[in-house]
């Protein structure tokens, strides 16, 4: 399959419901112009120069300097079309029942003529005059002519009755299915059981059909179970879930959240990026993106950015934040397109550039947020480190809690498998991003030494299932289809991440059973206990272990095939071909998963070492003493093949270097995962050192070894081989060894 196939774009949107819509014709219109003695964007007159249909649509001041397309249009690469016939709003007076409101199909029949929806109710659009500033709203989304036909932008004639509810709270025909995720003017909020909005009193308003409510231009949406759905297991059969419930506010209302730029800097910035990527480079670097890095890390849709049949429209849909962050997490892999790797490589856009323009986009958007914006901040927190000899800035990890408090905002806590309406794409991303979330969480604030933002006992989203389809190219392969869904299928992610998000559970129950401020008070000093809580999270790491090992096992290949993209002709039909993937390999990304698992158990192992320092062996009896001896050699021997598997692990990568092991997709937290081995191994030698054991010269021998070992493959590999990713380590290193006669005084 092309990577851009003939599915519609917003498919999931049920276009073939309005196929049943009356026909009709748009009535020619004649263009407005402006006289060319005018300098500058003209005067807004709503009567002899109306906005264009997008500017219409959107409540901004259409700006035409000489002829079409206005600024607006220009800068979003759309039509800039005047199709779109303006209705004068007249009152209609009907009986009513004296005492009693008019209902809202009443009020409905009376404000819009003929049978239309009116396009808006605001004070402006009322009195016909509009402001001629900028447009204010912090999401410029641009939308190709299909997707604003699907958020019920009205054009002319009969169909604007058949098309979705307006801005303005009123109601007409409107698909079954609903997306928060590409909404144009409105972002979705979920309606927390202790906030202001009280679920519980909300479920009570009036809503209509469509499951809304619309209360001082904000939509309250309603979320039903699917007919079917399975009940929620819970501790108390009698449980009743609390009612689901989104506020969807306009964006219009968040243009004073403060801070923000201008937005023609945001316009201006897009531009810039249009310059730094051309579209048809753009959509090398999207294909790039699923090649290597979906596969380890699916915070994209498939389903619904590949089926597009224009790649140039995809490109133009995606907020600026999102955008950036592909194209910025895609360039490392330039090297694997024939066409960039010799047209781009020599001139290839600033990283750096494109992550600022990033984090710009991201400050602007948080106001309104969408779904595409936290893909920006996850894809922002895999960014490779700017200094590779320190851990990082704070800066990163007060990121980590901001995108964990987006996730929960925008309500990717709930679990959406049983939601009617939303579309399946779309329930299939909500859960891969949260899990997605949940995993650059714990391992970030893993190496960084600080306690995780995500408390379990605040979400209910099932852990993913294992997609047992064999894709070799996310980037050519068919997305999957809605039609004939298991209610598995929605959770089915790629292997390297069904088995991350396993790991990393684990990790998260290891870190809460030793390292929280009231386990650390437990166990800290007690042996016992520690060994009791650690036997469990051993078995687990040990079954995980053998469920995964074809995922982690090492890979050598004797050649590495270029995971070529395609010749320049290819583009021409405006699509992106299939690669010739004849006897071509991907790059194995693997490797960070089984440094993971190394360090996974090297926490388990450094809570039972500091239980060994800080706890006394007990003298009361002989068997007592032989027994917690016993113990302790068991724990003092584990972690010595802890720290055997680590140094192994890092020699086998040096020789896998010539087969590109580096130029594989590393999750950012690898660095860290680098350093920490270090210090376990210190850890190791200290412990052994201050043993009893009988083979306690041997055993103190031996660690030096691996110590030196581990030394020399850091250095080999801390070199421009490594990308830095063990720079950090080696440095840590270093200073311990500095410090070695310390580190081993008895005290």
């Amino acid at each position: 399959m092309e990577l851009f196939g003939d599915v519609s774009f917003l498919d999931a949107l049920e276009l073939e419901n309005l196929t049943d819509f009356p026909s009709f014709d748009p009535p020619a219109i004649e263009v407005p112009t402006t006289t060319a003695t005018h300098h500058g964007p003209r005067p807004y007159r709503s009567r002899k120069n109306r906005p264009c249909d997008f500017c219409r649509a959107r409540k901004a001041a259409c700006k035409i300097t000489t002829s079409p397309p206005c600024v607006l249009c220009r800068s979003y690469g759309k039509e800039c079309t005047f199709n779109n016939e303006s209705k004068r709003k007249r009152f209609v007076a009907q009986h009513v029942d004296e005492g009693s409101p008019p209902s809202r199909k009443q009020r409905l029949d009376t404000d819009a003529p003929d049978g239309h929806v009116q396009q808006g109710t605001s004070p402006q659009s009322q009195s016909g005059s509009h402001d001629s500033s900028p447009p204010k709203s912090s999401h410029h989304r641009r939308h190709s002519a299909h997707v604003e036909l699907d958020w019920g932008v009205s054009h002319n004639g009969n169909a604007s009755h058949h098309l979705n509810r307006q801005n303005d709270g009123k109601y007409g025909k409107r698909s079954k299915e609903l997306s928060f995720a590409v909404h144009p003017t409105k972002s979705a909020v979920w309606v927390g059981e202790t906030g202001e909005a009280d679920p519980w009193l909300c479920r009570r308003y009036q809503y209509e059909k469509n499951e809304d409510c619309v209360l001082s231009r904000i939509t309250y949406q309603r979320i039903q179970p699917e007919e079917g759905a399975p009940r929620r297991s819970s501790i108390n059969d009698d449980y009743e879930e609390p009612p689901l419930i989104f506020m969807l506010p306009d964006d219009a209302l968040a243009d004073k959240g403060e801070p923000r730029l201008d937005e023609t800097i945001i316009e201006e910035t897009r531009q810039e990026v249009t310059e730094l990527i051309p579209d048809e480079v753009g959509e090398r670097m999207i294909k790039l993106f699923f090649r290597f890095v979906y596969p380890y890390f699916p915070i994209l849709s498939r389903e619904h950015m590949l089926a597009s049949g224009d790649p140039k429209s995809l490109i133009a849909s995606l907020p600026l934040s999102l955008l950036t962050a592909i194209y910025a997490t895609s360039l490392p892999f330039m090297l694997y397109d024939d066409y960039l790797a010799t047209a781009v490589v020599h001139s290839a856009p600033s990283a750096s550039r494109l992550y600022r323009i990033c984090w710009t986009a991201i400050n602007q958007e948080m106001h309104a947020p969408r779904l595409a914006t936290l893909q920006a901040c996850v894809l922002v927190l895999q960014r490779p480190p700017t200094n590779r000899y320190i851990m990082d800035t704070p800066w990163r990890w007060s990121c980590t809690a901001w995108t964990v408090s987006l996730a929960s905002i925008l309500g990717l806590c709930k679990s959406s498998s049983g939601w009617s309406g939303l579309p399946v794409w779309e329930r299939r991303l909500r859960g891969r991003l949260w899990w997605a979330t949940y995993v650059m969480d714990k391992w970030s604030l893993l190496g960084a030494g600080m306690p995780s933002n995500i408390n379990d006992d605040y979400f209910d989203v099932p852990e993913p299932t294992l997609d047992d389809r064999d894709i070799k190219d996310f980037a050519t392969s068919r997305p999957p289809s809605s039609a004939g869904q298991r209610p598995n299928d929605l959770l089915a992610v790629p292997t390297h991440f069904y088995h991350l998000v396993r790991l990393t559970v684990i990790l998260s129950d290891i870190v809460q059973a030793f390292y929280s401020i009231r386990a650390t008070s437990q166990t800290a000093n007690n042996f016992a206990l520690s060994l009791d809580r650690a036997k469990p999270l051993r078995s687990r790491l040990k079954g995980w272990r053998e469920e995964s090992s074809e995922a982690i096992a090492s890979v050598r290949s004797p050649i590495l095939t270029r995971n070529d993209s395609h010749s320049p002709e290819a583009t021409t039909n405006g699509t992106l071909k299939d690669a010739d993937n004849d006897n071509a390999e991907t790059l194995d990304g693997n490797a960070s998963l089984r440094l993971a698992y190394i360090i996974a158990v090297m926490t388990l192992y450094r809570a039972l070492l500091r239980a060994i320092e800080n706890t006394p062996i007990e003298t009361n009896d002989d068997e007592s003493i032989a027994i917690q001896a016993a113990g302790r050699a068991a724990v003092l021997a584990g972690a010595k093949e802890c720290a055997k598997e680590a140094v192994e692990f890092a020699e086998d990568l040096r020789s896998r270097g010539a087969v590109g092991v580096w130029d594989a997709f590393w999750h950012s937290w690898s660095r860290s995962n680098f350093a920490l081995a270090t210090s376990f191994l210190m850890r190791v030698l200290i412990n052994i050192n201050a043993s009893t054991s009988p083979t306690k010269e041997e055993d103190v021998a031996d660690v030096k070894v691996l110590i030196a070992r581990w030394r020399r493959v850091l250095r080999l590999m801390s070199g421009n081989a490594g990308n830095g990713m063990t720079s950090l380590a080696l440095l840590r290193l270093e200073g311990d060894l500095l410090q070695e006669p310390a580190l081993l005084r008895q005290n």
